[in-house]
């Protein structure tokens, strides 16, 4: 297989509007300063005649039209398969809003929609320039003590971390992915400052370590948080805890070998309607051999996270946020214990069969290394 990537800074110029936590006043004015800036990092892989591009940024979400412009852009243009783009978010709460078309502060910016759509047109031209014969390793930890289930406290939620480094012809490590399952949402909702939060500051003190940028990429995540583990709010805590983390994802031995194989790919189709509420869901599962990535386009509950994993045939990530955002997924036994369950239009075990389908579709297309 083959591997490219590339890695771009997406801090607009001029001011800098914030997203993150509805109905604050402070979101309609530009940002007080820039603590780091906000990145997006590509990855391409290459099995054959088929490809998959990972576009992960330093953002909140990606609304579903927008992933759809950017697919039907990609594919026009270089002939991928739709299905075969993944525009992940980290669900940074206090990123930019610029590229946000129906965010509640209506602080979009068309040209910079207009650059964003062409840089990642640039990182896809990038990869396909830079790719490699590429071989992959990785080591995963259930890391404790930093997050945990915010609706349960005490209770871990998917506190796995999964490192996967791809190497070179040489064995020198290019790219990688990080996939775990947290909020970003250390800062909270008094600051503003652009900061790439959590995800994004973990994985600029990890390529100190890790010899390059990690895809920070956030799985099943939706009942998961820092709540119960804060020694306050703001830019410090979020340095706190990204440098913790950083150095417990770096003691994580990447050691296991990797096949990597074909690419295929099976997509799933979900409807969820009630009353006056309809919700058609659009979901994938991609083989890279021995991997399979679950594509999700919102947040899932940790325990479907943990699910699907342990019954993939070959080492899972979870892919969540990714191509769009609509709603919590939450497992039954917590519906009526937050807030999300007791608002959600998503009717209870629902989630628990969209898991399903996930499964039998990671099932179906087995090992292909």
């Amino acid at each position: 297989m083959r591997i490219g990537h590339a890695r771009r800074k997406l801090t607009p110029q001029g001011d800098v509007y914030l997203i993150g936590y509805r109905d604050l006043e402070n979101r309609l004015e530009p940002a007080t300063g820039i603590h780091d800036d906000v990145y997006g990092n590509a990855l391409l892989f290459q099995a054959g005649d088929r490809e998959v591009f990972v576009f992960s940024a330093d953002f909140m979400e990606v609304e579903d039209q927008m992933a759809e412009e950017v697919k039907t852009l990609l594919h026009g243009r270089y002939g991928i398969d739709c299905d075969c783009v993944l525009l992940s978010a980290t669900h940074d709460h206090t990123s930019i809003v610029a590229y946000h078309r129906s965010w509640w502060t209506h602080k979009f910016d068309q040209n910079y929609y207009d650059w964003l759509l062409g840089t990642i047109c640039d990182c896809f031209e990038e990869c396909r320039a830079n790719a490699v014969e590429a071989t992959a390793r990785m080591g995963k930890k259930v890391i404790a003590g930093y997050y945990g289930n915010r609706i349960v406290p005490g209770k871990l939620a998917d506190n796995e971390v999964i490192v996967v480094s791809f190497l070179d012809e040489k064995g020198v490590p290019f790219a990688g992915i990080v996939n775990w399952a947290v909020h970003s949402a250390v800062c909270g909702p008094d600051c503003t400052e652009l900061t790439s939060e959590l995800a994004g500051l973990t994985g600029k003190k990890l390529a100190e370590t890790l010899g390059y940028f990690p895809a920070m990429i956030v799985g099943a995540a939706g009942d998961c948080s820092d709540r119960e583990f804060r020694h306050g709010r703001g830019i410090p805590e979020v340095e706190r805890v990204s440098t913790a983390l950083a150095a417990e994802i770096a003691r994580i031995d990447v050691d296991m070998p990797v096949e990597l194989g074909g690419i295929e790919i099976q997509t799933l189709y979900h409807t969820v309607a009630h009353d006056d509420f309809h919700l058609d869901l659009r979901c994938a599962v991609i083989s890279l051999g021995g991997l399979h990535l679950f594509v999700f386009p919102s947040e899932l509950g940790s325990d479907f996270g943990i699910r699907m994993k342990r019954e993939c045939p070959v080492q899972g990530l979870v892919f969540g946020y990714t191509n769009g955002y609509f709603e919590y997924f939450l497992p039954a036994w917590e519906y009526g214990l937050s807030f999300e369950t007791e608002h959600t239009q998503i009717p209870k075990g629902e989630p628990e069969r969209i898991c399903d389908k996930f499964c039998q579709a990671s099932r179906l297309l087995g090992s292909n290394s």
